[in-house]
């Protein structure tokens, strides 16, 4: 029997943990099934006083003293509310750490799970955009585009329009023009699949089209002319989260993965260091807030002080009341959902950047 198994870590478990519980089933089983098990024994050295933390730690059983010299110590209680966090905070180097008790600790790779929080979140707000993008349409009383050849200067005029290409510079608008492809489409044809890899960006130039998930394919959406969808899972790489079926025959213009990367994630998603981020701060005419977009439990547990905090979930809602006369930092806590923040700012004409190690 493994110790996953032996210590029932299951994702029912492992859900009450903080960041865990953002993450999707799916997500969560993957990382499970990837992370690693330690016991110890009372008296048990775990740590000695320089060490490097390569995981991220959850102390599911037993008791710790982590000890700062001789007259400083601190007991770390699998039961403490405070250890359904990660314990590395409690355990930096310069501080030895000895079990109390037997038990045992969850060790999961730091940066799968920074990669699984930002394919958790970016499916899920690709999801939130297909639909708030279809009741936009509904909203709009509009007559059927005319032919894609004959509007053509018209529609590629149009893309303008749309929030996601107000920040683009000159020469990407023209050759993102050059790389659009049209797509004639009938009735019933699946334009991208549930579970699929994200490979184009489209616009619905005609027709009318469900926005269906779940083995069941629970219909959540209509997509009408003028929607536009597929960007988010792109912008981490994810797979998609729902499956798009015309139902109506119309005309798509896509945009392979590569040319939205090079032509419209990249010019969105702009990093700095963070000497680079104070050095602009101290501009006279830079004003300047720094973001945590981390879930609330997160950001509680370690909180930026002086740091604005809006939870990535919320952000979409909460973007458009943002001051533009600012320019936002997002801080590396956020690590890669900080791609899909920045992708959410820059859609509100909001000046971000993303603050990245050096």
């Amino acid at each position: 029997m493994s110790l996953h198994a032996q210590f029932n870590i299951t994702a029912k478990r492992m859900g009450r943990y903080s960041p865990l519980d953002q993450l999707s089933e799916k997500y969560l089983n993957q990382l499970i099934s990837q992370s690693s098990v330690v016991t110890f024994s009372a008296g048990e050295k775990l740590f000695e006083k320089h060490h490097e933390l390569s995981s991220t730690y959850y102390l599911l059983a037993g008791k710790l003293t982590a000890r700062r010299g001789l007259l400083s110590s601190t007991t770390i209680d699998s039961q403490d509310p405070q250890c359904l966090h990660p314990i590395n905070d409690k355990i930096p180097e310069g501080v030895k750490v000895k079990a109390q008790t037997d038990g045992y600790m969850l060790l999961i790779d730091a940066k799968q799970l920074d990669r699984s929080l930002a394919l958790t979140e970016s499916e899920e707000q690709e999801r939130r955009s297909q639909m708030a993008k279809a009741e936009a349409s509904k909203r709009q009383v509009r007559d059927e585009p005319q032919e894609f050849d004959e509007e053509y200067f018209n529609w590629m005029t149009s893309l303008l329009e749309f929030p996601l290409f107000l920040n683009l510079p000159p020469a990407n608008i023209h050759a993102i023009f050059e790389r659009f492809e049209k797509v004639e489409v009938k009735a019933g044809d699946i334009i991208i699949r549930e579970g699929d890899a994200g490979d184009y960006f489209y616009l619905l130039v005609r027709g009318r089209a469900h926005v269906l998930v779940g083995a069941a394919n629970t219909r959540v959406a209509t997509l009408r002319a003028g929607a536009y969808f597929g960007e988010e899972a792109l912008v981490s790489e994810t797979s998609r989260s729902a499956t798009v079926v015309m139902e109506q025959g119309g005309c798509l213009a896509r945009l392979d993965k590569k040319s939205f990367h090079d032509l419209l994630h990249e010019s969105l998603v702009k990093s700095v260091s963070y000497a680079q981020y104070k050095q602009m701060c101290a501009q006279a005419d830079m004003q300047a807030k720094l973001l945590d977009i981390r879930s609330l439990p997160e950001f509680e547990h370690i909180p930026l002080p002086g740091c604005m905090h809006i939870p990535l979930a919320d952000l979409r809602r909460k973007a458009p009341g943002l001051d533009r006369h600012c320019t936002y930092f997002l801080s590396e806590e956020g690590g890669q959902r900080n791609d899909i923040a920045a992708h959410i700012l820059a859609q509100n004409q909001i000046s971000v950047y993303v603050i990245r190690e050096s």
